[in-house]
């Protein structure tokens, strides 16, 4: 898989943060992400050139499913949290390096 060659140890050290299932979501690391996620999209990120157009589909389906979580958070819960969790990760696709134990 295609993945983005430019990132700080914060930026790496961020997602992971992110990622990790015993770390609590905030609002401000879900929107951390999507700003991010829009960020390397304005950029012409070569990354996300390279996945096929599928992918790219899938990554802006989950994009807007986490933005639309964001907005309803009012039913926030370990379920939904983890919801967001997957969402975020898989806007990310392509950007990032997998999860150790990932599929790619």
């Amino acid at each position: 898989m295609p993945e983005s060659r430019s990132h700080s140890p914060e930026t790496l050290s961020r997602i992971k943060k992110i990622a990790d299932p015993r770390h609590i979501l905030c609002r401000e690391d879900m929107l951390w992400v999507l700003h991010y996620v829009q960020q390397k999209v304005a950029q012409g990120e070569p990354a996300l050139l390279e996945l096929p157009k599928p992918r790219l589909l899938q990554n802006f389906q989950f994009f807007g499913e986490a933005a639309l979580l964001l907005l309803d958070r009012s039913a926030a819960g370990h379920a939904q949290d983890e919801r967001i969790r997957i969402c975020l990760r898989e806007a990310m696709h392509g950007l990032v390096p997998p999860a150790s134990g990932e599929r790619s």
